[in-house]
């Protein structure tokens, strides 16, 4: 079975589903947090790592992830998304499409830049400021 067009159709929903994410980080950053907005942007990243799972891309899993958990607590209530975690979140979403434009026409990734926002989030997640 030929899964190109399979890949295909991941990195393109992958596009629009960064584009829906930045989009309402966007408007979380300009306006007061509300849940549609937040659920909009959870949604996207958990497609987003799903996808990733499915085809074997860590890297992109593992960051959505986190994405996703900070995320999750904001929907559920338990973290209030400051003008630090959506800034993060939105740097985050920068990697995450450098990870994708990788994973699909290959090359090398930004380590560094990936490392520096996974570190930005799980500090976020472990209640600490933001390095």
């Amino acid at each position: 079975m030929d899964i190109s067009r399979f890949h295909a159709a991941f990195f393109e929903e992958s596009r629009e589903g960064l584009q829906a994410m930045e989009a309402g980080l966007l408007r979380l950053e300009s306006a007061e947090p509300d849940l549609d907005t937040i659920n909009v942007v959870f949604r996207a990243a958990h497609s987003i790592k799903d996808g990733a799972a499915t085809f074997g891309f860590r890297a992109v899993t593992d960051l959505t992830h986190l994405l996703e958990t900070l995320l999750e607590e904001a929907r559920a209530g338990s973290r209030r998304l400051d003008g630090a975690s959506v800034d993060a979140l939105l740097e985050a979403v920068d990697v995450l499409g450098g990870l994708l434009q990788v994973a699909e026409h290959g090359g090398e990734a930004d380590g560094a830049a990936l490392n520096r926002v996974q570190e930005k989030l799980q500090a976020l997640l472990d209640g600490a400021a933001a390095p």
